[in-house]
């Protein structure tokens, strides 16, 4: 004979609230639920994946025959686009578990369309002008993504450009219904990246809608990728640590250019000497926001005990600002100090 037992039998498992308006608050369904069993079900407990979404249930057993309904809400409150959300229902019955799925699109407000989507490109709304990708050991590969609102009436094509060695770049998917999210995709190949440190490239966003571009749905946007790419060593052995090059600056972690004229270019310069045993390779000397200093060296490869003269100069006609209060960063193959930084400062008498 068979064990007495409750059946939960859903009537629905997946609830599609299609478009949601987030002005006019939460969305609520209710999912039926009945016990085909010949013992009472009850409902123990219900997980929501997020704070968005609200779940209500009775709490006492639901008889044999009977029918009950689990209420769900969503909050699409600061939360524009596609979504999807899984409610987990605990139950006494076998299967213990079922999930139910709730989806739908939410129309923004103009608010939130402003705070989240801050740039535009046409009706194409994108939500930053920029994309970090950090610090990267050079031959390593990384994919970073940035999301875009498709804010008209009207289906729109995107494209990106701006491809190079280490960038490829790609919008997918690249034809966007109304109301809905692409993504910029960006691959990132450091070891192809031109230079070690701070690496800045633009890439261009492009739309134009699918029908006639009768209410200026075309535009373009640039969004800056912003990489460090940096020196591994971790490879190095214990005996080419010991032989490693060793980066000594003379100058210490400032240059003083003193008070300065208006219209004057006044040169610094400072020695680095090879410490270690294996060449001192200079990878970069780069000033940021470095509008009016140019840094050059008279050399890149230094031998042991050898040295390279830093030349640094300043044409304060073409620094806008009263006081020189900047960065020069020193980049090389020594494994102890491959990045020193030195502090540019000065006053500029007007």
């Amino acid at each position: 004979m068979a064990t007495a037992q409750p059946q939960a039998t859903w009537l629905e498992r997946k609830h599609d609230f299609g478009v949601i308006l987030e002005e006019n608050g939460k969305a609520r369904c209710a999912i039926p639920l009945v016990n085909t069993g010949d013992e009472p079900l009850l409902i123990v407990k219900a997980q929501a994946g997020c704070g968005c979404t609200g779940i209500s249930y009775p709490e006492t057993p639901i008889q044999p025959g009977d029918t009950a309904l689990v209420s769900i809400s969503y909050n699409p409150s600061g939360r524009p686009g596609e979504f999807s959300k899984e409610v987990i229902i605990h139950t006494n019955t076998i299967p213990r578990r079922t999930t139910l799925e709730i989806v739908g699109n939410v129309i923004p407000t103009a608010e939130t369309l402003d705070k989240q989507y801050p740039l535009s490109a046409g009706a194409l709304r994108i939500s930053q002008p920029y994309i970090p990708f950090g610090e990267l050991v050079k031959g390593t590969n990384k994919v970073q993504y940035l999301s875009a609102y498709n804010a008209s009436t009207d289906t729109l094509i995107v494209s990106v450009t701006g491809t190079k060695p280490h960038l490829h770049p790609a919008m997918v998917p690249d034809t966007v219904p109304p109301a809905r999210v692409t993504a910029l995709t960006v691959h990132y190949l450091s070891a192809h990246a031109p230079l070690w440190g701070i690496n800045t490239d633009t890439l261009t966003l492009s739309c134009k809608g699918l029908h006639e571009d009768a209410h200026g749905l075309s535009g373009t946007a640039t969004v800056q990728v912003i990489a460090q790419v940096l020196e591994n060593f971790d490879h190095l052995t214990g005996k080419e640590l010991e032989n490693a090059p060793i980066a000594a600056v003379d100058c210490g972690d400032r240059i003083d250019f003193g008070t300065m004229k208006r219209g004057e270019t006044i040169t610094r310069k400072f020695i680095v000497t090879n410490k270690g045993k294996s060449p001192l390779a200079i990878r970069r000397l780069w000033v940021p926001d470095g509008e009016g200093i140019t840094v050059s060296a008279d050399r890149t490869m230094v031998k042991r005990g050898k040295q390279a003269t830093i030349t640094v100069t300043v044409n304060t006609g073409m620094i806008k600002e009263e006081l020189l209060n900047t960065q020069l960063t020193l980049m090389c193959n020594d494994p102890d100090s491959p990045r020193q930084l030195i502090r540019l400062v000065g006053i500029i008498d007007n």
